[in-house]
C-alpha cells in the first residue's frame, strides 16, 4: 500500500488529494462534535444555514436543494426530519400550485445561532490549528473561486 504522503502525480493532483483527505478527516471530527453538543448533523446545520442566510429565512425547496453542500437528492428527507423537530416549516408558494418553500422557524434560528458558534470552534481545533496564518491565506486565495461568484 502506498504511503499517503508519497506524490502520485502532478502537483494539481496532490493538491486535490490534500483537499479530499483534509475534507474527510475534518468533516468526520466536526460532525461527531456537532452531534454531541447540538444534537444535529452537518446536513441539518447546512440546511439551517442556507435558510438563515436567505432573505426572510425562506427558500424554495429546489433552491435549498441546489445550495446544499451535503445532500441534493435527499433534501426532502432532511427537511422532513428538520420539520419534525420544529426547526423549519413548509409553506406553499402563492400562485404556484406545486411550489413549496421552506422557512426557518424561531427555534431553528436559535439552534443555528448556538450551534454555529461552537461549530466554528470545532473547525478551528480540527483544521485551522494545523496550518499557519500564511498557509490559511494561501489556501483561501487559491480556492476562493470555488465559493465566490
Amino acid at each position: 500500500m502506498a504511503n499517503e504522503a508519497t506524490s502520485v502525480g502532478p502537483p494539481w493532483f496532490d493538491a486535490w488529494r490534500g483537499i479530499i483527505f483534509a475534507n474527510a478527516k475534518v468533516f468526520r471530527e466536526v460532525e461527531r462534535k456537532l452531534e454531541e453538543h447540538s444534537g444535529i448533523s452537518l446536513a441539518f446545520l447546512d440546511a439551517l444555514s442556507r435558510l438563515y442566510d436567505a432573505p426572510g429565512g425562506r427558500l424554495r425547496m429546489q433552491d435549498l436543494q441546489a445550495r446544499s453542500l451535503f445532500t441534493h437528492s435527499g433534501m426532502t428527507r432532511v427537511v422532513d426530519r428538520i420539520e419534525a423537530v420544529g426547526l423549519v416549516r413548509r409553506e406553499s408558494v402563492p400562485g404556484d400550485r406545486r411550489g413549496v418553500s421552506v422557512l426557518i422557524t424561531e427555534k431553528g434560528k436559535r439552534l443555528y445561532e448556538e450551534s454555529i458558534v461552537r461549530h466554528q470552534v470545532d473547525i478551528e481545533e480540527a483544521f485551522a490549528r494545523r496550518l499557519t496564518p500564511a498557509q490559511h491565506k494561501a489556501v483561501a486565495d487559491a480556492l476562493s473561486q470555488f465559493w465566490q461568484g
